[in-house]
């Protein structure tokens, strides 16, 4: 576990920089730890024309690179970038970060003054104040920000003179640096270095925990967000227009939505009803797949089109939609909402029916063919889709799932899914359609997730620390998709959004904010958000800034916060508001809904 130098242990090298701000905390965002995430087999090279621009990335969601006449002789071993060039008196060699998006891209830029996306309010936004590299050797490393013309905007220059590691911590006046788009270090000539992370000092304002882990998790999706397009990027390090989430881009309106409500008021409400329409409306000029939305989309043809290869999907169109319509009915859109509610009527849901009943997973790329796999595993994805049907055709009734309250191989986020956006699964109540009593295998569910790893791995650093989560999300390496559980035997995988999607289970909220504090120090809950997994061992965790776990980590963590606020949960009363989603509901809750955080009933709305 990492432990990073505190105010107090920077303070000398800082001078008055941490100081002049006392309401304020430092963290340190790594910008790149240079271990690398491969396959078994995969050979480890050196040189930029090996990256996978898809898989290689900095921690901060941007991509990198490699610069200088020597930059082929960079050798990049498992946990540290080598430069030698003892033998090369006029060489130098180093490497680039973008600061935000890509760097060819001049119009991402970061503000040091203010280091979030822009709709973040200014209370609430974070300075950047230090840039700190860990390197060894014999010779001298050139640090510099960069302007998108390639200004200097700042440099300082690191000595090295032993073969330890060491940190060097230097300070950055945030208000010189309001458009920084690259960070580079560069071994100069004669040098013999070697470097195994960049980070960033990041100036948090004061807030307590709660706030802190919704703006941490908000942030996080926000920055896969183009105001240009309206469109949520899958991966926060892709370019705008090569693989967009619909899923996750209606998560990030409702996470907006939630974000503007007192008494967080994060965003603005006429910014969070703008991303609405402007999502809404460009969402509407997608071709559908028989009303059903693509799971991905891309820009062909300067317009926006299913990604080839992917599917149109029931599911991915049910938690786009059913964000949107909380969305609109907490922003007060009526027509938006009206408009959402059509387009979930108008799928032809007859077409989309596989022989035995169940709804198809969607269709192929052709907007035709009728993928063979149905909706019939019992959870929250399966019951979303039915809740969509259901404002469709009310009087519908689907057949039964399978395996009633067993999630399948006892993945995490399969339980708590349904809970990101509706109240009623927080009841024992057993529901109409199977029976099941949902908060109480919800609850056994965050016991055996809790228990397996140390059980399994007793003395391993996921134990000891009390860091859980067998679900479902990028592998290791970061290049294809891994569904864990805790019915799967020797899981060392930890996709740690399931922390927050069972959050509002635990009975005292502080357990989890403790946890995430632990987590930060170890920099697996960095102010860039919640890392996407990483290995019981500690040792080595992936950061890649993907949308759909973002949209997980915000929607759970605003839950989080309304239950430790005791403040109401604007999500949950828009679904009980909406008649539509109550006619739906009676599916599994024929009666009364319940209140949220247990079984007491009320009035619907």
């Amino acid at each position: 576990m990492r432990l990073f130098p505190t105010i107090g242990a920077v303070a000398a090298l800082l001078c008055t920089q941490a100081m002049a701000q006392p309401a304020t905390r430092l963290v340190w965002q790594p910008v790149q730890e240079y271990f690398i995430h491969r396959d078994e087999n995969q050979q480890v090279l050196a040189g930029t024309k090996r990256l996978n621009s898809f898989t290689a990335y900095t921690h901060i969601g941007t991509d990198f690179g490699f610069h200088g006449p020597a930059e082929h002789e960079i050798e990049w071993l498992t946990d540290e970038v080598v430069v030698h060039l003892s033998q090369q008196p006029e060489a130098w060699a180093g490497m680039w970060h973008s600061l935000a998006g890509q760097a060819r891209n001049p119009h991402r830029v970061m503000d040091f003054t203010h280091a979030y996306p822009d709709p973040v309010a200014i209370p609430y936004q974070p300075h950047i104040t230090a840039v700190m590299i860990e390197a060894a050797g014999r010779g001298k490393i050139k640090l510099e920000i960069k302007s998108p013309a390639d200004e200097q905007r700042w440099t300082q220059m690191v000595e090295l003179t032993s073969p330890q590691y060491r940190m060097f911590v230097h300070p950055v006046a945030p208000e010189s640096v309001r458009d920084g788009k690259t960070l580079v270090w560069t071994a100069e000539p004669g040098s013999e270095v070697k470097v195994s992370g960049l980070f960033l000092g990041v100036e948090i304002p004061q807030m307590p925990w709660d706030a802190y882990t919704f703006l941490a998790s908000y942030a996080k999706i926000a920055r896969s967000y183009s105001l240009e397009t309206g469109f949520v990027r899958d991966r926060a390090h892709i370019e705008e227009g090569a693989f967009e989430s619909v899923s996750a881009t209606g998560m990030y309106v409702l996470a907006s939505a939630a974000a503007a409500q007192e008494p967080l008021g994060m965003v603005s409400p006429d910014y969070a009803r703008w991303v609405l329409t402007r999502t809404h409306e460009a969402m509407k000029k997608l071709k559908t797949g028989r009303g059903l939305l693509p799971h991905f989309v891309h820009k062909h043809e300067n317009k926006y089109c299913i990604h080839p290869g992917t599917e149109f999907s029931t599911v991915d169109t049910a938690i786009y939609a059913q964000s949107m319509l909380l969305a609109a009915i907490m922003l007060d859109s009526p027509l938006v909402a009206e408009d959402l509610v059509l387009q979930m009527q108008s799928i032809e849901y007859d077409l989309l029916h596989l022989p035995d009943g169940e709804l198809s997973h969607g269709l192929t790329d052709d907007g035709i063919t009728l993928l063979p796999h149905g909706w019939k595993d019992w959870g929250g994805e399966t019951a979303l889709v039915m809740l969509m049907e259901g404002i469709a055709n009310p009087e519908h009734r689907p057949p039964p799932m399978r395996t009633p309250g067993k999630a399948w191989q006892g993945t995490g986020f399969i339980t708590e899914l349904q809970s990101l956006f509706h109240p009623d699964f927080d009841s024992d109540v057993p529901d109409a359609h199977d029976g099941v009593r949902w908060l109480s295998v919800r609850r056994a569910m965050l016991g055996a997730q809790r228990a397996y790893i140390p059980k399994r791995w007793p003395q391993s650093h996921a134990a000891v620390n009390g860091i859980y989560g067998l679900s479902a999300g990028e592998n290791q390496a970061g290049n294809g998709y891994y569904v864990g559980g805790v019915d799967l035997p020797d899981q060392k995988l930890i996709h740690p959004h399931y922390i927050l999607m069972s959050s509002p289970l635990h009975p005292q909220t502080n357990e989890t904010y403790e946890l995430l504090q632990r987590m930060e120090k170890a920099s697996y809950f960095p102010p860039w958000g919640m890392v996407e997994n990483l290995n019981v061992d500690g040792r080595s965790y992936l950061p890649m800034e993907g949308a759909l776990n973002a949209g997980f980590e915000a929607l759970s963590a605003y839950h989080l916060f309304a239950k430790h606020r005791k403040v109401p949960d604007a999500i949950y009363a828009a679904s009980l508001k909406s008649p539509h989603i109550r006619r739906a509901m009676q599916l599994f809750y024929p009666g009364p809904p319940k209140a949220p955080g247990g079984d007491k009933e009320t009035a619907a709305q």
